[in-house]
């Protein structure tokens, strides 16, 4: 299994590259959409996992807090695109709770754990709920929209379909191999399914800048 993940873990650094580089050259399509901000969220990735897999492989010690302080902003980043795409009141309302009830999460993990040797599983779970609570919302607004019928050609409906099935699929993952990471007979398959996971996602993101049209 040791021979698969490597060849995985290249294939999804190359598409985070890729992707942001075609993230800038789209960019005049969906500069004035919520999702202005989505390169900068593509090029914190890019420059977390290259760190972070630097740390990890050559100095030999931990890199939990660079993938602390990385989920605060990224999961920030996209409850704020969904936030700004609803224009349904009462979703804003649910979305701002949920934000806020990230940040409080965030804050306890802070106050209470170790910020360099332990993940912060807490707040992830709750960034990466209200994050699919966020993308459910969106699916309830375009039904309810015009925007149904132009839906393939929306960059939006494509990240969001990424990170849908990213999360719905990583987050039972995300738990144990924090709470049982002693369990390491299963850690490789974890790994590789976690791998293909990111991969379909940012397939997903190419996808939409491949159709995406300016509104």
């Amino acid at each position: 299994m040791e021979a698969v993940v490597k060849p995985l873990e290249y294939i999804f650094l190359t598409l985070y590259l890729v992707v942001f580089v075609i993230s800038l050259i789209r960019f005049p399509l969906y500069k004035d959409s919520p999702l202005k901000y989505f390169p900068l969220i593509l090029l914190f990735t890019v420059i977390t996992e290259f760190l972070g897999g630097y740390i990890r492989d050559f100095i030999g010690t931990s890199n939990l807090i660079i993938f602390n302080i990385y989920y605060f902003f990224y999961f920030t980043l996209f409850h704020y695109v969904f936030l700004k795409a609803i224009e349904e009141a009462h979703f804003k309302k649910y979305i701002k709770v949920g934000i806020v009830l990230f940040w409080i999460s965030y804050l306890r993990d802070i106050l209470l754990v170790d910020i360099f040797n332990y993940s912060f599983i807490a707040s992830y779970i709750v960034g990466a709920g209200v994050l699919i609570f966020c993308i459910i919302l969106y699916y309830i607004s375009v039904l309810q929209s015009s925007l149904v019928l132009v839906i393939k050609n929306d960059l939006l409906f494509w990240v969001s379909v990424g990170l849908f099935l990213f999360y719905i699929g990583y987050l039972p993952i995300k738990i144990m191999r924090t709470l049982f990471f002693d369990l390491t007979k299963f850690y490789l398959i974890l790994l590789i399914i976690q791998f293909s996971l990111i991969i379909v996602m940012y397939l997903f993101f190419l996808i939409g800048f491949i159709w995406m049209k300016k509104r």
